[in-house]
């Protein structure tokens, strides 16, 4: 659905219209990119108190009909990173929080690091030291090296490996497999969800399901209906269904485990 700025009016969109929208320019440019469970009343809040520039700016709105607000929240999030919309600014608030990131280093172990937020953050923090207790935490929960999560300096082994509590992988010494096993653990602690698995929610008499593989969405939709792929892979769309499933915990329907 395409509709003109000039046109859009009371009836020129449906009344609760669950999708994603979009703001493009005259020259054919998405400016911007929004969801709602509710796209009408959406527009006309941008109409009365959007942001001048960018209410200005577009030229036609674009609509994508979705079938529930999950959907439309991994879909959103998905069109945006294909398309980098001008007007799609990360909130200030957030570019001032600190965040706890999953990366490899050069010997292929999986290491965490403290960053400010971006699209790849696990989890937010307000300030460095909230996420360095966390990390803290959660080496120690899961037995990871205090050196490879930069939560020690050394150009040795750690100090954990000679009291015998790190197993080594500071130095190579661990099996990579053993500490991927339970790294993986920690990330599936961190979201509160299995490594693999398939996880139902139930909306608008509708089931969404989001697959998840090795601590990633993969696809996601509503049942024997359109699957969408991730195409841009990122821990954003994790943190999505964790607060959704936070929000609303009476619309979880299953968590499957796959092997």
């Amino acid at each position: 659905m395409i509709i003109k700025k000039k046109q859009i009016s009371n009836n020129s969109i449906p009344k609760n219209l669950i999708g994603v929208y979009y703001f493009i320019s005259s020259d054919d440019k998405i400016i911007y990119i929004g969801k709602s469970i509710d796209i009408k009343k959406r527009i006309e809040q941008h109409m009365r108190n959007g942001r001048k520039r960018m209410i200005l700016r577009f030229d036609k709105l674009k609509i994508t009909k979705l079938s529930t607000e999950l959907e439309a929240l991994l879909f959103e999030s998905q069109e945006i990173k294909k398309h980098k919309p001008i007007f799609n600014r990360r909130l200030r608030r957030e570019k001032n929080m600190f965040s706890l990131f999953h990366e490899t280093n050069k010997f292929s172990y999986p290491i965490y690091s403290i960053g400010k937020v971006d699209d790849n953050s696990l989890i937010n923090f307000m300030s460095k030291r909230q996420a360095k207790i966390f990390l803290e935490r959660i080496s120690k929960r899961f037995n990871l090296c205090d050196k490879l999560n930069g939560l020690e300096n050394t150009k040795k082994c750690c100090f954990k490996y000679h009291l015998k509590i790190c197993k080594g992988a500071c130095i190579c010494k661990e099996k990579l497999k053993y500490y991927k096993k339970r790294f993986n653990e920690s990330l599936s602690y961190i979201f509160k969800f299995p490594n693999n698995c398939k996880i139902t929610f139930y909306e608008n008499n509708l089931k969404t399901e989001v697959s998840i593989l090795n601590n990633h969405i993969v696809k996601f939709g509503i049942k024997n209906k359109k699957k969408y792929n991730i195409e841009f892979n990122s821990y954003d769309e994790m943190r999505i269904v964790k607060g959704y499933q936070r929000k609303y915990p009476e619309k979880l329907l299953e968590i499957k485990k796959l092997n």
